[in-house]
């Protein structure tokens, strides 16, 4: 459920249109209030939790928009790591990723975009930011060749990353990812044979 409510970042492509669609519900919203009807749907599933994330998101945005744009040489940065992390996200160049401050050391993905935490806002540096990019491609990659509970898409996309991190000579790298994050929730993750994938 709260994977669902997390669509509404897709929902709407500007602050205008959020505004403009305010006064109502997001299951009373139509085709043109919505940048995507596939997230707009994937939310109204949430019911009103989703509700709750909106007016929440609603309620930040002028400060949000209060905030000076990222500089580009930090963007630049995150790029490059972004590169480096290629061999063992070979599906990322598919995906236009994206900055959002809030996210700090998480990210999330939807169709054909990615989003990750800023570096310095709760997100150590700009390789972390960029392994969890390739983490969530790897999410997306797994997820379009198979039926797997959430659970199951996580382990086998970690599993998979970490494999191909290893097989990349990336794997110190991925494991200063890896360990900033709490995955117990996750319990085991079996390997993948590196010469398999």
């Amino acid at each position: 459920m709260l994977a669902s409510a997390q669509g509404l970042a897709w929902v709407f492509d500007s602050s205008g249109a959020c505004t403009r669609a305010g006064a109502r519900e997001l299951a009373a919203l139509e085709r043109d209030d919505v940048a995507s009807v596939d997230a707009l749907a994937l939310t109204v599933r949430a019911g009103p939790i989703a509700e709750v994330l909106r007016a929440a998101a609603e309620l930040e945005l002028p400060l949000l928009e209060a905030l000076p744009p990222i500089p580009a040489e930090e963007l630049a940065v995150i790029a490059l790591a972004l590169e480096a992390t290629l061999e063992a996200a070979p599906s990322l160049p598919r995906f236009t990723v994206s900055v959002a401050r809030p996210l700090g050391l998480r990210g999330r993905a939807f169709g054909s975009s990615i989003v990750i935490g800023l570096p310095g806002i709760d997100c150590p540096d700009a390789e972390h930011a960029a392994w969890q990019a390739a983490h969530e491609a790897t999410v997306m990659e797994v997820a379009a060749d198979s039926r797997l509970s959430f659970l199951d898409l996580e382990r086998r996309a970690l599993a998979l990353l970490r494999s191909r991190a290893r097989a990349a000579g990336l794997a110190e790298a991925h494991g200063r990812w890896l360990s900033r994050l709490d995955l117990r929730a996750l319990g085991p993750i079996a390997d993948v044979d590196d010469a398999s994938e």
